[in-house]
């Protein structure tokens, strides 16, 4: 009997031990998901500063999210994404879908720039399309080792809101082409809540092809707001991009 209470005994420890340690790792899980997933789906790097989620409480906070410039853009990101906050359904942690309440990104700077070839934000729209090609219909992001699909954790998300954002003009060399725009607000309701939960990539394709069309919607203001830069712009970008960027400007 002794013994069997000992054996009981090193079980529950390890047992508790592991719960510990899978909440103790829970922010560092979540950052690689994010930037995993996100770095498949918009084709360059995602990178997330810091995590930091409270089950106890149902809240948590993402900081420092930035998406890299696609090839043939500058170092700089397009994306910063400042500071997001989550509300989180703690009844629904140990299911399939997890609720997420509410996601508010605050203040996002989007840097629009202009090449030879387009703009950043185009190559990135495509970026996004083309993953959602590659992967179908169902949006999933490259399949886990296991073979068990039902293990695949989705999420239902109430509401997500990204608001107070710019978009900066970033094109080099363009006398009198630095200025800013008004990112309009983007809310979106109900992601995955019809089909029974979305996965992390599908989540990610929603917001991101969101993002970059209200960064570009955003960006036909600079027309109005340049003037005459528009016939500087074509005369140092050659051919029909030169003619392109001057449609930009309204010019």
């Amino acid at each position: 009997m002794r013994k069997l209470l000992i054996g009981a005994a090193v079980v529950l420890t390890v047992i508790v031990g592991g719960a510990v340690f899978l909440l103790s790792s829970l922010d560092s899980i979540v950052k690689k998901v994010i930037e995993d997933v996100g770095s498949q789906v918009t084709g360059v790097k995602v990178s997330v500063g810091a995590v930091k989620i409270s089950l106890s409480e149902g809240k948590g906070s993402i900081s420092g999210l930035t998406v890299a410039n696609p090839p043939g853009f500058s170092s700089d990101p397009a994306f910063r994404l400042g500071e997001i906050s989550l509300a989180i359904d703690t009844g629904s942690v140990s299911k399939n879908p997890i609720v997420i309440k509410d996601i508010t990104v605050a203040a996002p700077a989007v840097s629009y720039e202009i090449a030879s070839g387009g703009s950043n934000l185009d190559a990135l729209q495509k970026n996004v399309k083309a993953f959602t090609a590659k992967q179908g219909a169902s949006g999933k992001a490259e399949p886990a080792k296991s073979s068990d699909k039902s293990e695949e954790k989705k999420v239902v998300i109430d509401r997500l809101a990204i608001t107070g954002g710019q978009v900066k003009l970033a094109a080099g060399g363009i006398p009198g082409a630095d200025t800013t725009a008004k990112l309009g607000d983007i809310v979106l309701t109900g992601i995955g809540r019809d089909s029974g939960g979305a996965s992390s990539a599908q989540v990610a394709q929603k917001v991101m092809d969101s993002l970059v069309n209200g960064a570009i919607k955003s960006a036909a203001s600079f027309g109005n707001l340049l003037g005459n830069v528009g016939d500087k712009a074509k005369a140092l970008v050659p051919g029909d991009a030169g003619n392109a960027v001057k449609g930009l400007f309204g010019k």
